[in-house]
């Protein structure tokens, strides 16, 4: 394989070296507010460590059940500052070897080591948020509380934000400036020396296709749901092509594997009757009625149950990310209110 040139070599060793700033930084930020907190609260993730408002938060938790967070709960920091200090020693060795395939396998280490980061704290709060304590103060039916890897959700009255913090975006620009570079050095040095099917076709670029779509699938089995493909994908049930995109469901097994459903009675019954074993499951998510192409966790949204409402398989349930776009169409159609809980005893 060609080398890479002078300027690549020299940015790839600056991006290895600044990996080693994750040992000193904070690599993530959660952050929450609500009514009685528009200051906010935050806790940000070290590799070694936990630092930030966590006494308050774990104090809030306390109520709804989920436990009270410590380092203890994150055998990760026994030993992440290893693994920092490997990946940024394979890196910087790959950025001197200065070839393109060192290049290629510059940034395939990062952006599997990324990957697996994200799955890793996706594992971390589906526990957190799920594993509740059955004699909280206070109990929603059905209602789990798994904060976001990455990006904005609701939780009750708090509003959550996950976050790259300092050390976050570090390793996020290195990647991204890898696969910049292995772009870059392939369109400079393309040569087409194969045809196939009338068309030139180099081992360059079929490695760098690859480099692109591993992430790609890695991250898809890390991160849960997947957007139905509406009138093209059947009913993991009934087998009836999924036509309306104000209703459908998914099933996200841990292994990766999705199972799409085109109606709430279809989704109950699929799960009832043993289509995924019930430690197999990683996610369960249904559509949301108001907000077309949003997947809502199951456990969380709440349901209107209606004779008012044409669903694909007759089962008039409709599923809402919270009670005020519920209400908006209990309004309009009447009906019953339900959570997760009694969904899944409806059918």
């Amino acid at each position: 394989m060609y080398k890479i040139s002078t300027i690549s070599k020299a940015l790839l060793t600056a991006g290895a070296l600044s990996l080693l700033a994750l040992l000193k930084v904070p690599i993530w930020l959660i952050y929450l507010t609500a009514p009685q907190y528009p200051e906010g609260l935050e806790m940000k993730i070290w590799h070694n460590t936990i630092t930030g408002d966590v006494k308050i938060i774990s104090a809030l938790n306390h109520y709804i059940g989920m436990r009270a967070i410590s380092e203890e709960m994150f055998p990760e920091f026994q030993y992440l500052g290893t693994i920092i200090m490997v990946v940024a020693g394979l890196c910087l060795v790959l950025a001197l070897i200065g070839r393109w395939w060192s290049a290629l396998g510059f940034y395939l280490v990062l952006a599997i080591a990324d990957s697996l980061a994200l799955y890793d704290f996706w594992r971390w709060g589906y526990d957190y948020g799920h594993n509740l304590n059955p004699e909280a103060p206070i109990i929603i039916p059905g209602m789990a509380y798994q904060p976001p890897v990455l990006g904005y959700k609701k939780l009750l009255n708090f509003e959550a934000w996950s976050l790259p913090d300092t050390g976050g975006w570090i390793v996020m620009g290195v990647t991204a400036l890898a696969l910049l570079i292995v772009l870059y050095e392939w369109w400079k040095n393309r040569k087409r020396k194969k045809v196939t099917s009338g068309k030139a076709v180099t081992a360059p670029a079929t490695a760098a296709r690859a480099a692109i779509l591993l992430p790609l699938l890695l991250w898809q089995c890390a991160t849960g749901p997947r957007p139905i493909n509406y009138g093209n994908e059947a009913c993991a049930f009934c087998k009836m092509t999924i036509m309306d995109n104000h209703f459908g469901a998914e099933l996200v097994t841990k292994k990766g594997k999705v199972y799409v459903m085109d109606d709430a009675n279809c989704f109950v019954q699929f799960l009832k009757k043993g289509g995924v074993e019930p430690e197999q499951v990683a996610g369960r998510y249904v559509a949301d009625y108001i907000h077309t192409g949003t997947l809502l966790e199951a456990e969380q949204a709440v349901y209107l149950r209606s004779e008012g409402l044409k669903t694909p398989m007759a089962s008039g349930v409709a599923a809402f990310s919270g009670l005020p776009d519920l209400e908006q169409v209990k309004a309009k159609v009447d009906g019953v209110t339900l959570n997760w809980e009694a969904l899944t005893e409806a059918f």
